[in-house]
């Protein structure tokens, strides 16, 4: 059996929990519920659970502050959050384990069928760090103007009108500004491909993404754009139409 903590503020939501617990997962030992912050660390260290199904907003503070107050996380966590729409794509960047609510039992049983497989989560401070970056990322979107980029030695916040184009390289990416210096983050492209969902992006090739604003020009015979910078990018041949499409838009946004 996976014992269990349910923390979270509303009486009438611990005990929906509990209930869709006892109905859809057998595994499942309801040890302890708790209210907030203060008395949710008290149950965990008193009971030493498998599993914390943890509320984000509480009284006295957040799920996050609960878990940067223990010691050695040694268990498994479901965050919950009625958050909104940039949360939720914090939450997938950053690959926390998540439910929304009001909870939906399928869900409930999905979330808790990954905690069987792998009690430990590994890496949840870092997990957590990254979603506290990415969740200011992402509430900034509508801007359009920074993007966050983690390498090994540096967090660099870049202006978007500074990337020209985003390479792909196995399972890195590679971000070509105009300073000339690349940026080698550890984050597949297709990641940036949401994070860069906007009209002046567009990927144009399975390996790269361009910023318009930095085509130069569109050579018919090569099928090659042109960059600000020189560089020279191919086009998908399925991507052409809609590419020329995007150079009438792009041109009367930004003329």
């Amino acid at each position: 059996m996976i014992k269990t903590i349910i923390v979270d503020d509303e009486s009438r939501s611990r005990e929906t929990i509990f209930e869709l617990l006892k109905m859809y997962c057998d595994n499942i030992e309801v040890v302890d519920q708790a209210e907030d912050v203060k008395s949710g660390l008290l149950s965990i260290r008193k009971h030493n659970p498998d599993l914390v199904l943890l509320d984000i907003k509480m009284p006295d503070g957040t799920g996050f502050d609960l878990v940067r107050q223990i010691e050695q996380v040694n268990f498994k966590i479901i965050f919950i959050t009625a958050y909104e729409e940039y949360a939720i794509k914090a939450f997938k960047f950053s690959a926390l384990d998540y439910l929304l609510k009001p909870i939906d039992p399928e869900e409930l049983t999905l979330a808790i069928s990954k905690v069987s497989t792998s009690l430990h989560n590994e890496n949840l401070s870092a997990r957590i760090m990254d979603f506290m970056t990415y969740i200011d990322h992402f509430r900034k979107q509508s801007d359009g103007k920074k993007i966050i980029l983690k390498t090994s030695e540096n967090i660099y916040v870049v202006d978007t009108d500074d990337i020209i184009s985003v390479e792909s390289d196995q399972n890195y990416s590679r971000f070509h500004l105009i300073d000339g210096e690349p940026i080698f983050v550890s984050r597949t492209m297709k990641d940036y491909t949401t994070m860069l969902d906007g009209e002046a992006f567009y990927r144009i090739h399975q390996s790269f993404i361009i910023n318009l604003k930095h085509v130069k020009r569109y050579n018919r015979g090569e099928n090659i754009c042109i960059m600000s910078d020189g560089s020279k990018i191919p086009v998908s041949y399925r991507k052409k139409d809609e590419l020329f499409s995007l150079f009438k838009t792009i041109t009367t946004l930004y003329k």
